[in-house]
């Protein structure tokens, strides 16, 4: 009677191993896919930076200007002593003082300051959404690049 050996037998061939070759041929293409990546992203912060820098700029004169009108306006007329003459009798009558100042204010101011104003609030307004949308660019942009980082190591 022949038992059967359990036991595989082997035919002198060696397993299937990748080859170094291959191996480092590969290490290097990701290597240079992280490299290209990264001076791309790094080309996108700058391109960004630079064009917030410059909005930001423009932005910052715009109120500068805007802020002189308004300065102005209120240092030739008396509504900054109407405003603070108004808040000292809102807070005597137990009124909020900072609403009533801010009314006495408005009211004493030229037509030129108002629209000033106007233009400055509805900048405020406008600019609060873009500046969130900015803030989350940056985010996106930062996660972005510590992925990079994160897959060069």
């Amino acid at each position: 009677m022949q038992t059967r050996s359990t036991t595989p037998t082997r035919t002198g061939r060696a397993d299937p191993v990748p080859q170094e070759p291959e191996r480092g041929l590969l290490s290097r293409s990701v290597g240079a896919v992280i490299e290209w990546l990264k001076e791309h992203v790094h080309r996108i912060v700058e391109a960004v930076r630079v064009r917030g820098e410059t909005l930001t700029q423009n932005i910052r004169q715009k109120i500068q200007e805007w802020m002189h009108t308004l300065v102005d306006a209120t240092a030739q007329s008396d509504a900054g002593i109407k405003a603070g003459i108004a808040g000292v009798r809102a807070v005597l009558t137990g009124k909020n003082p900072v609403w009533a100042a801010i009314k006495a204010l408005v009211s004493g101011l030229s037509g030129k300051a108002k629209v000033a104003l106007v233009l400055l609030l509805v900048l405020v307004l406008l600019l609060g959404p873009v500046l969130l949308v900015v803030f989350l660019l940056v985010l996106v942009v930062a996660a972005l690049v510590a992925a990079v980082r994160a897959a060069a190591k």
